[in-house]
């Protein structure tokens, strides 16, 4: 059963960080929600997908020291925990992928957050047609903490 007063927990996909990385619309938000993440207030993670998808944009955008950089700065973020993909994410990644044609990636941080029972932070579509999952954009999520 979970507390009034539990911290709200979530994992945030690639997309966000991005935006935060490249100072796109709707950064400021994402930077709201590490600062909330960074002092304890938030539970945040990513999945170690994430770190995939950041590291392949940059080298096809001609950008290797980007793709070091950033994913540097993902691996060094502390109050980030970092989530892998053992048999059951792996397995809730093939029923998500199965029941919805989501992007395997997708699908793969989508079980990720499922089973930390966690909210996804994105603006991507794909999440908000997995059922089981629940997704917000960052300003969603931010209007929620007031």
């Amino acid at each position: 059963m979970k507390s009034e007063y539990a911290k709200p927990k979530v994992v945030l996909d690639t997309k966000p960080l991005i935006k935060l990385f490249a100072y796109e619309r709707g950064w400021e938000a994402v930077q709201k929600i590490l600062a909330k993440i960074e002092a304890g207030e938030v539970e945040g993670a990513i999945s170690v997908i994430t770190l995939t998808e950041i590291y392949y944009k940059y080298l096809q955008e001609g950008r290797p020291d980007l793709a070091e950089a950033r994913t540097e700065v993902l691996r060094r973020a502390i109050y980030l925990r970092k989530l892998g993909i053992g048999e059951e994410a792996a397995l809730q990644a093939g029923v998500f992928k199965g029941k919805y044609a989501v992007p395997i990636a997708d699908a793969l941080i989508a079980a990720s957050a499922y089973l930390e029972k966690a909210t996804i932070i994105s603006d991507d579509q794909d999440y908000k047609r997995i059922k089981e999952v629940k997704a917000l954009t960052e300003d969603e999520f931010i209007s929620q903490l007031r």
